[in-house]
């Protein structure tokens, strides 16, 4: 485009709109601006080459290095779209703030070529948040970006924002949570040191900013400050509203070298600090952080997996055998997933991940189904065989899993007896009224009911009364602290003479020895799984090895 095309574009914009239109040309670094920017702004002319240079003589001094790293993020193409509050000069070399926005052109083999935007008058004072008097976003980006230009940068910054803010809003009204942060406004100012400043970010949300060579042990004061002022304000209104506030916090040396990436730890650190149980502070931690984009991305992969039919996904089976006898009396299904990404990944890690985001319900539902099918063809070889199944709290509290099963039972005519349900132990299991209902319907339906990693979380034998439950899964590091100590060995054996005293089963998990079989055997248990009798395998090499040989008692050579 050549610059008379450029005049023509321009006029035909000039006549739409009062904002001031600009085309910047990485190629030939060149700026074109429509010609009344010449009559407000400290400029010259309307045409600039090259911008490296002469677009000095407009843009505020201090101001110009952070828009210089703009551009150079814009044309090397790590940002597609400007977005940014500074200042320029005006005619008579008065200060005025614009907001200046652009978006990149490509040229047609793909490499940046043009950035296209408009810009508008703030005023000669920077727009303030109307509700707290602060500065808002922009402002904050501008200085961050300052610090983050400086080699040598102290201080910190601070997302602090009110614990349940909308329930505020929805219980008492907008007028209350707007009186609330004006109010949390005056109290932050209030604990705040000399160069410190504060912004509002959006909403609930406020950034504490110092640049100011500050201890830790400061900063975490200041925030025992803060929160000690609200509770005192609190009291003080006689309890009127009761608010809390969470905050993450980022102190220098920083991990990230732009406002956006300071933001988005901020916002994880101050997340953290709710999921944690809010009215706390916590550091921003990289590592944390890195664990958490890398759950994130599982749970890309497992989405991507389950909707590409389950694509990598298997059941495999792990022996039950009687205590005594040694026979095999069932198996316990196990998930594995070896991912075209990830290859083979523990259970552990992944199981975890899909409770959280709720794939565990369509991935549980696969589960079933498969389980119950294989249930129906091993049955052919032992009648009284059964599955154990795992099943997640997650399942029994959002989907109606106990009629998906009887369906499957059903159509395949397997009988409910030949099916265990295992659980976890947790704190739901006495509290949540929607789960001990479900445990009643399982006992109601004949289905039978195991508790998993029993003497790892919640352990209650008077709960497992309550629930009716079948049997008891000893998880392994009970059984591995039993051989170590005489008091742990004797208080499982107490443990399982208790669990028979009212009509449990007993299963000992993770038996992997002759020498702990040995010894955990005169406790008296039920039923015994682990590696010592078999690892987990596909249903085809299960039946191969415990089942075609006829001999119907398993045992690792």
């Amino acid at each position: 485009m050549d610059n008379q095309q450029i005049t023509e574009v321009f006029q035909a914009l000039n006549q739409t709109s009062d904002d001031y239109f600009y085309i910047l040309d990485f190629m030939e670094d060149s700026y074109s601006i429509c010609n009344r920017a010449v009559q407000r702004f400290h400029l010259s002319t309307d045409y600039i080459c090259p911008v490296s240079t002469d677009l000095r003589e407009v843009v505020v001094e201090e101001d110009y290095p952070v828009l210089q790293k703009e551009l150079e993020l814009l044309k090397d193409g790590k940002k597609s779209f400007h977005d940014m509050e500074y200042r320029w000069y005006g005619r008579d070399m008065e200060i005025i703030w614009i907001h200046c926005r652009g978006t990149v052109v490509r040229g047609k083999e793909g490499n940046v070529r043009l950035l296209v935007g408009s810009i508008t008058e703030v005023g000669k004072e920077e727009k303030r948040d109307r509700l707290t008097g602060l500065y808002g976003e922009s402002r904050l980006a501008l200085d961050a970006e300052r610090m983050l230009l400086k080699e040598d940068g102290n201080g910190f910054l601070m997302l602090i924002g009110v614990d349940d803010f909308r329930e505020i809003n929805e219980k008492y009204g907008i007028d209350t949570g707007n009186s609330l942060l004006r109010e949390l406004t005056g109290i932050i100012r209030e604990c705040m040191e000399p160069g410190m400043m504060l912004y509002r970010l959006v909403a609930d949300e406020f950034v504490l900013f110092c640049q100011n060579d500050i201890s830790a042990e400061r900063v975490r004061g200041l925030y025992e400050n803060i929160r000690e002022n609200i509770f005192r304000h609190i009291e003080e209104e006689d309890y009127r509203n009761f608010y809390t506030v969470s905050a993450g916090l980022l102190a220098a040396p920083y991990p990230s070298g732009t406002y956006g990436e300071l933001v988005k730890y901020l916002e994880f650190a101050m997340s953290e600090a709710k999921r944690r149980g809010k009215n706390g502070l916590v550091e921003f931690s990289k590592n944390d952080y890195d664990a958490y984009v890398s759950r994130l991305e599982i749970k890309e992969e497992l989405r991507k997996s389950i909707f590409n039919n389950y694509e990598g996904f298997t059941l495999y089976y792990q022996p039950i055998v009687d205590a005594k006898s040694y026979e095999i009396k069932g198996a316990e299904a196990l998930l594995r997933w070896n991912s075209s990404k990830y290859g083979s990944m523990s259970p552990g890690v992944f199981i975890p991940v899909m409770e959280d985001s709720g794939l565990i319900i369509p991935m549980g539902s696969h589960v079933m189904k498969e389980a119950v099918e294989c249930c129906c063809r091993l049955k052919k070889y032992i009648s009284s065989f059964h599955i154990n199944i795992n099943l997640s709290y997650v399942q029994l509290k959002k989907t109606d899993v106990l009629e998906e099963l009887r369906v499957h039972l059903g159509m395949l005519e397997v009988c409910p007896e030949n099916i265990m349900l295992e659980i976890t132990e947790s704190g739901y299991i006495e509290t949540d009224l929607a789960f001990r209902q479900a445990m009643e319907e399982i006992q109601s339906q004949k289905m039978r009911l195991a508790i998993d990693d029993f003497g790892t979380g919640y352990s209650n034998l008077r709960y497992l009364k309550d629930l009716r439950a079948d049997m008891i899964k000893i998880d392994r590091s009970f059984g591995i602290r039993a051989m170590e100590s005489e008091y742990d060995y004797t208080l499982l054996g107490h443990i399982i003479e208790m669990a028979h005293s009212i009509g449990l089963g007993v299963c000992l998990e993770g038996v992997e020895t002759e020498e702990e079989l040995v010894k955990l055997q005169r406790l008296g248990p039920d039923f015994i799984q682990g590696y010592l009798f078999g690892r987990p395998v596909p249903e085809n090499v299960f039946v191969e090895k415990y089942l075609e040989t006829g001999r119907n008692t398993a045992m690792e050579n």
